[in-house]
Parts: C-alpha cells; structure tokens; sequence
C-alpha cells in the first residue's frame, strides 16, 4: 500500500492530493513503469476515503497519461511515462535558445504539466473544420502542391486585408508577404533592416525567440526596462540618442513575456522618438486578437503615417502552432528586400495549407472559433490569478494580463528561480525561469506562467505545488534542493 498521508480540511481537495502524491512517486522512481496500484476499494479503505474520492483521482491521472486502466486487470503506471530524470540536460543551461528546447522537449512528456509554453490549447483547436477545407481542395491539390507565389497565397493575402482593415491597419495584398510562422517574419524583417554588428532595442524582458535571432543575426541587443506601461521613456530616449539602433522591437498588446499592455500615452511617446531619430519599428501582434477583457490598443502600424512600423503576425497563438502561417506587412522601401531574402529561405511557403486557411477565413471560421475559446482562456486566466492569490506569499507579486497567454511573476529579491525550475520538474511541472531571458543579474527573479494549455484543474495545482516550494525555499534560503512536500 502506499504511504499517503492526507491533509483533511485543507485548501487542496483529497483526491488531488492523492493525484499529486501518485505523480511525485512515479516522477522520482518509487513507482517504475507497469507497477499495479491499489483498487479504488482498498485505496478508500486505507485512507479512510470515499470510493468516488479515489475513482476521481485515478480518472484524473488516466487522463493525464500517467497511468493505464484495463477492465478486470486494474490500473498500472503507463510504461509510456518518461520521468524527468530521464531528461537530464533539462533545466541545466538557461540560455534563451535552451529554454526554447526545454519547453518544446517539455510538452512532448506525457505527465507533466507544462506551464512553460505560450501555445493554445491542442484539444480546442478547430481540426475537424480546417480538415474539411482541406479536402474539399483535393481536386485542385496538384496545382496547390506546386511551388507558388513568393507573396504567399492570394486568396490567403485578401482575407488578410480584411482582417487588418478591421483593426485600422490599412494595406492591400501586394504589401503582404506569407511567410512559415511568425518567427520567420520576425527573422526576415529584421535580416531587412540590418547589418551584423548593428543595436536593436528590445523590451528587458522580451520574447525568447526574438534574442535568438538576434544572436543568429549577430546584433547587438540594448535592453530598455519595461513596467506594465511599457518601456522606460528615458532609458528609451538615452538609447536612441547613443545606440543608434536599428528598430526597436515591440509587442505592444499582450506582450510576451509579462502579459502587459503598452499604454496610449507611451505608444505615442513611442511613435515620436523613434521618428525623431529615424528609427524603425518591428511591432509583433501575435497576441493581438487574444483579448479577454475589452478591445486591445491601436496598433503602432494603425498609426503609422511614415511608413517606419513593419507589422508581422500570425495564425499560430489564435489557431494551431503546426499551421507555419505568418505574414508581414512591408513598407514600399523594403518589398524588394524581403523577397528576395523569402526566396533565399524557402522559396515560399506551402500553398495547400494557405489556400484552406484563406477558405476557413472566408466561411468565418477565425470568428466562430475565437467566439467558443476566448470565453474558456479568460477562465483559465481568472484561475490562474485567484491560484496566485490563494498560494503565494505576500512578497510574491505578479501581472494581470487582459489578453494574451502569460503572466510574469515577481518572487523576492535574490530568489533562485532557476533552482525552482529544477525543483518543479522533478514534480512534473513546467514553467519558464527569469534566467532564461538573461536581462541582468536580476533575472532569477523572474518566472513566466502561461495558462491557455491547462486545465483550470492542472493550473491549480501546478499553482499550489509552486507555491509550496517558494514558501519553503523562501524559509530556508534555498539551501534544500530535494525538499518534497507532503502530499
């Protein structure tokens, strides 16, 4: 039998402490692979549960893929179950391109709740409707698998217009260029507009996948603190008065990693010192229709009469990360440029998936989906805030974010998140630590949580577990890395 002790009364319902306490044996090895555990009848009886108590836990361990159930022989830990010992380069060198690995190697892991990666959640995506137009492409699927056009599809590129003209973003398909997700928007945008060698301002902190580019790229990164207003005016205006940066780049709504959205006030601000010193703006709207609480913010490229703002975005955080489907909205200086570097890459995107992507766009596919997840992700945000509340010390702050996918949590000073990390694995929870984003010596400070890929069970307590281990690293100044609590 195992050796389980419940704590009755408490905030933590008994069967997710069972979950937990099941999930930390197998996690650490005590539990091999195939091993038989109790029946929910002797399971109850030890602990002096209810049968249902133990039947919800064991469904909810099944469910999450730690465990096999079979008629007439019983429930056993699924051989499938890889335990994070198993993955000892995790958590060990945070750099932003590690981090990246981590999180994806991470949500491949049957078991493990994951809380690292900002991607929507794959049992909502609307797989049957897409499927449906791609089939009903099959007679012209010999034309589409060919290459295509370097701008992309231009079914795809009109609906796009469309959807930009409904956030004030004036453009037609000509200024569109299709590319393989967002990063590689990102990445051909900024190959445009410089040399190796050159400075780029971005946001301490800023988007993972932004800071490897940028290394590939071999520039400069000159950091500017951001508040949830977004970024420090004068730290802005020192660094373009002596970096003499290439563009500064921007998520201005539902900013990743902090959740934050840029004010009116500094958008503007913004707008202007950047013009006054001839400075582009590379504005990432990836999250841009994620909005849970009233409508986003103008866009900078809403507001750009200069043609200084080059807007990239994308179908992978509103639909599904496996579509590869982005675009960028060129300035007339840089059409010529950012073909030609599209053409370099990969020729062009693939048009099969373009062409059924513009026909789910037309029949109104975006809104209707948009219309069912945006009601559950708000949930999923609102579980995620009161879990925080309920579990977290009072020296632990954290964002509000009113769209997007993240939130960023401020532990106290000298905290270790990087140990934290380690800690939460071997629990079988994920998260992104502040390290990863290397800002500056205070960036163990830090973690992000994101909260659309959980359930408002999972969060919860991935939550609780978290809070756990900060209340006692806290108390203990950190100096005991293989405290379990108990479960």
């Amino acid at each position: 039998m195992l050796n389980l002790e419940l704590i009755r009364g408490g905030k933590q319902p008994l069967y997710q402490q069972i979950v937990e306490h099941i999930k930390t044996q197998i996690s650490n090895g005590r539990l091999p692979a195939n091993t038989r555990l109790p029946t929910v009848r002797k399971m109850a009886s030890s602990l002096g549960v209810t049968r249902l108590t133990v039947q919800n836990a064991y469904g909810e361990l099944q469910a999450d893929g730690w465990v096999e159930a079979t008629v007439g022989r019983g429930t056993f830990v699924s051989p499938a179950v890889q335990r994070i010992t198993m993955l000892p380069s995790i958590g060990q060198y945070l750099t932003p391109d590690n981090a990246i690995n981590d999180m994806i190697e991470l949500d491949q892991v049957i078991g493990v709740r994951s809380m690292a990666l900002a991607i929507p959640d794959s049992s909502l995506f609307p797989t049957e409707l897409l499927w449906q137009e791609l089939s009903h492409l099959q007679p012209q699927a010999n034309d589409l698998m060919c290459y295509g056009p370097i701008l992309g599809d231009a079914a795809l590129r009109v609906e796009v217009v469309q959807m930009l003209a409904a956030v004030a973003i004036t453009a037609v398909p000509e200024d569109l260029l299709i590319t393989s997700g967002t990063l590689q928007a990102v990445s051909l945008a900024t190959q445009a507009i410089t040399e190796p060698g050159d400075n780029v301002l971005v946001d301490a902190p800023t988007f993972l996948g932004m800071l490897n580019v940028l290394k590939a790229q071999r520039l400069n990164p000159i950091h500017i603190p951001y508040d949830e207003d977004g970024p420090d005016l004068e730290a802005f205006e020192v660094a373009l008065r002596t970096q003499n940066p290439r563009f500064y780049y921007a998520i201005p709504n539902f900013h990743n990693p902090t959740g934050y959205s840029m004010s009116v006030e500094r958008r503007q601000a913004v707008l202007q010192l950047t013009r006054q010193h001839n400075c582009m703006i590379l504005e990432d709207d990836i999250y841009g229709q994620l909005a849970y609480d009233g409508t986003p913010l103008p866009t900078f490229k809403s507001q750009d009469a200069y043609n200084q703002v080059i807007y990239v975005s994308g179908f992978s955080k509103v639909l599904m990360p496996g579509l590869r489907v982005g675009y960028v909205v060129m300035p007339p200086r840089l059409r010529t440029r950012l073909q030609s570097l599209k053409r370099a890459t990969d020729l062009c995107s693939p048009i099969f998936i373009q062409r059924a992507l513009a026909n789910f766009l037309r029949r109104g596919g975006l809104k209707q989906h948009l219309k069912r997840v945006l009601p559950i992700y708000r949930d999923r945000r609102n579980t995620l805030m009161s879990a925080l509340r309920e579990n977290m010390p009072s020296t632990v702050t954290w964002s509000h974010p009113t769209g997007g996918y993240s939130s960023w949590v401020t532990l106290p000073r000298y905290f270790a998140t990087g140990e934290l990390y380690r800690q939460s694995l071997q629990q079988g929870f994920a998260f992104t630590p502040g390290e990863a984003y290397q800002i500056n010596d205070a960036s163990h400070e830090f973690m992000r949580l994101c909260f659309a890929n959980l359930s408002s069970a999972g969060i919860r307590a991935g939550v609780t577990m978290l809070g756990n281990l900060i209340k006692h690293q806290i108390n203990t100044g950190g100096r005991s890395s293989d405290w379990m609590p108990v479960v």
